[in-house]
């Protein structure tokens, strides 16, 4: 059996839809559709609980995460984490200013979702600070989960510039108490948190 993981054969880049019309100024702040869905690069056959959406356009980036088959109400433990490389370096293993870390929580301490800047380990040089205030969520609880849009503009991603650089790195982790953890290609044995070579591209296609 190889110790290499399936998903190392291939290079991912998945096309992104360009919706003009977000984030939207009433009601539900994204609503993404099924276009939107980023594919399961893990090739488990482990059933996934959560299902990410990505769309953008010059504005800023959409992010829309769906959590389903929890069977407990919702709690400030649950989170999704994502890294953005406004250049998609491929060739390097330390991040750069370009790279961004960021957490986002459905239901924070005062039951409203709430958005965190993080440091990436071990950096060559970290982002810029992002004015989190000017990043938009909206969330919504149910029986059986939860869903979670973000909004992040272009003025908080350091080097965001679809007309120049058409791609993103890109990765995820989404966490949660009753669920566990979900990856977007690789889990913990690989450091994905801090190499930008292991993300994947997301292309901003017309």
């Amino acid at each position: 059996m190889s110790i290499i993981p399936c998903s190392f054969l291939f290079r991912h880049s998945i096309a992104l839809p360009h919706i003009q019309e977000i984030p939207r100024k009433r009601g539900r702040l994204l609503n993404l559709p099924d276009s939107a869905l980023i594919p399961d690069l893990t090739f488990e056959k482990s059933k996934k609980w959560g299902g990410l959406k990505v769309a953008w356009n010059t504005e800023g980036l959409a992010i829309s995460l769906q959590v389903t088959q929890k069977q407990h109400p919702v709690t400030p433990a649950e989170s999704l984490e994502v890294w953005i490389d406004t250049r998609d370096t491929k060739t390097i293993h330390r991040a750069s200013r370009y790279c961004h870390s960021f957490e986002f929580q459905p239901v924070g301490p005062s039951a409203k979702p709430i958005c965190q800047q993080q440091p990436i380990h071990r950096a060559q040089e970290d982002a810029p600070t992002a004015d989190l205030k000017k990043v938009r969520l909206w969330s919504k609880t149910t029986k059986t989960g939860y869903e979670l849009d973000v909004w992040l503009p272009a003025s908080e991603l350091y080097g965001f510039d679809p007309a120049s650089y058409p791609q993103t790195g890109f990765y995820y982790k989404i966490t949660d108490s009753e669920l566990g953890e979900q990856f977007m290609i690789v889990d913990h044995e690989f450091p994905f948190a801090q190499d930008p070579s292991l993300w994947a591209t997301l292309r901003f296609d017309q």
